[in-house]
């Protein structure tokens, strides 16, 4: 524990309050906000009525309002708890409750009441630090004006019990979202016993660097610093437009993570970052369209071939741009390398001798002279794989076509077209002989059910709902069964 900004250093904490304290997280980076906050607040802790112990932190979700409370807890060797307030949020709530206890057995079994204190109360009575989350959501006006009389420098709260008076070392961090479904404006007078507020934003690239580098394990720095770009770029265009929705330091993480774990760069920015912020079409393309303005999607680019590729004892991760860094692993040292490379006998500062890794990998194709013979690619082969090709796109088209408008529309079909020889093609017009009429069997007795669309017809099997869904329905073997006698028509009808 860092004890630059400690408040109490004499201060005594019991266990379960020392657990209380947070502690920073590797992957934690220390921003300007943090810094500033800790400063004002150790500057005028020994200034009496100056003193700062009521702090507002205020911006839009993910951008780090919770993570900043826990590090102050860290930073003043306060025990921190929370509160989340909600809309029928009612005084008992802030005050604690008076429940009804059970006697023990054997003894009177007349009941009794016991008062149970809220976590606020806990907080302000025992000088912790709380951090109370969406106050703005609060209805109830008898609520907030507990909250304000709690938060005056000399503040106290009164209990049915007794009344709790404010602890020196109480601080309320109060954190809220703007402009929120369901929030409202902060409340005058709470707003007005705030000594210190700050607007939370994202933080700066380098800081957003260091927080995924250490997050994430990531060591690519051009890959964090574009995904960085990306994400305050949208986040400045979905504030300019009036969406909703937010680009956040979440979905900054879960972006890079994605990637790591090799998912496609602009697919896994549409499932981790985009479709947070907005599943409207007409603002995806606004979201889009900045992205091209700023020429970020060529830039994403330019990253896409990022991956890794394991060899023995090393994982290597290669990027487009010729970067690469590799990682040691525990494997068997005896195992060859997947690639064993020898320069010509003419390179400078190279021995010709082979070492016996290389020598396993040697090829066997050589010529007279030992020179390695290379094969060229025919242009004809070239041309039949570039024919095969555009021939299985034609199938997985008719494929998909033949089933718009049903409930497996949505379903990416791919056909697969094996090689097949003349005996492999006989034995498949026997088993077609056999499984044929078994499949138009079975074709005509479910097609009905896949025709009606209320539930009577199904009542008797329990079946229940306004439409069939086999795949709720049927057994697992039955539909894959459906699945591979499907295909093997589609590819018998193409093959033939």
């Amino acid at each position: 524990m860092n004890k630059e900004y400690l408040l109490s250093p004499e201060r005594r904490l019991t266990k379960e309050e020392q657990s209380l304290i947070w502690q920073k997280s590797i992957s934690h980076v220390e921003s300007d906000t943090e810094r500033r906050i800790c400063a004002a607040v150790k500057e005028n802790w020994k200034c009496g009525e100056m003193k700062i112990t009521n702090i507002l932190l205020e911006g839009d979700a993910g951008s780090g309002k919770t993570q900043l409370a826990k590090a102050l807890s860290a930073e003043f060797g306060l025990p921190y708890t929370k509160i989340t307030c909600f809309a029928d949020m009612d005084k008992s709530d802030i005050l604690g409750a008076i429940l009804p206890v059970a006697g023990k057995a054997g003894h009177d079994k007349t009941i009794q009441y016991q008062y149970y204190p809220s976590e606020i109360v806990r907080a302000y009575e025992n000088g912790w630090l709380l951090e109370i989350q969406e106050p703005t959501v609060i209805r109830d006006a008898a609520v907030l004006m507990i909250l304000n009389s709690a938060l005056e420098e000399d503040g106290s709260i009164n209990l049915p019990t007794r009344i709790v008076h404010r602890h020196p070392d109480f601080i309320a961090v109060i954190t809220t979202n703007r402009s929120y479904n369901g929030c409202r404006p902060l409340n005058e007078a709470l707003r007005d016993r705030i000594q210190h507020a700050e607007k939370m934003d994202l933080p700066p690239i380098d800081v957003m660097v260091k927080r995924a580098a250490c997050k994430t394990g990531c060591k690519n720095q051009k890959m964090l610093q574009i995904f960085a770009k990306v994400i305050i770029r949208l986040e400045q265009t979905a504030k300019a437009n009036a969406i909703k929705g937010v680009a956040s330091m979440r979905s900054y993480f879960y972006w890079v993570d994605s990637v790591m774990h090799r998912t496609d760069v602009t697919e896994a920015l549409y499932h981790k970052v985009i479709y947070k912020i907005t599943t409207d079409n007409e603002e995806i393309s606004l979201l889009e369209q900045t992205l091209r303005e700023k020429d970020l999607f060529s830039e994403l680019k330019s990253i896409a071939a990022y991956g890794k590729g394991i060899t023995n004892g090393e994982e290597l991760e290669i990027c487009a741009d010729g970067d690469f860094e590799t990682e040691q692993s525990m494997t068997d040292k005896n195992t060859p390398p997947a690639v064993a490379l020898k320069r010509a006998k003419d390179s400078n500062g190279i021995s010709d001798v082979l070492s016996e890794i290389t020598k396993q990998t040697e090829r066997t194709e050589t010529g007279e002279d030992g020179i390695p013979i290379y094969h060229e690619l025919s242009p004809a082969c070239g041309e039949k794989k570039e024919e095969e090709h555009t021939f299985r796109k034609h199938l997985n088209k008719e494929a998909r076509n033949s089933i718009k408008g049903s409930i497996h529309e949505k379903i990416g079909i791919i056909v697969h077209r094996p090689v097949a020889e003349n005996s492999q093609r006989e034995e498949y017009d026997k088993m077609v002989a056999k499984l044929l009429p078994v499949i138009r069997e079975l074709t005509r007795k479910t097609k009905p059910l896949f025709e009606y669309e209320t539930s009577v017809n199904f009542l008797q099997n329990k079946v229940y709902g306004t439409m069939f869904h086999a795949e709720k329905t049927a057994p697992a073997d039955f539909k894959y069964f459906s699945q591979m006698t499907s295909m093997l028509i589609l590819i018998g009808k193409n093959q033939n």
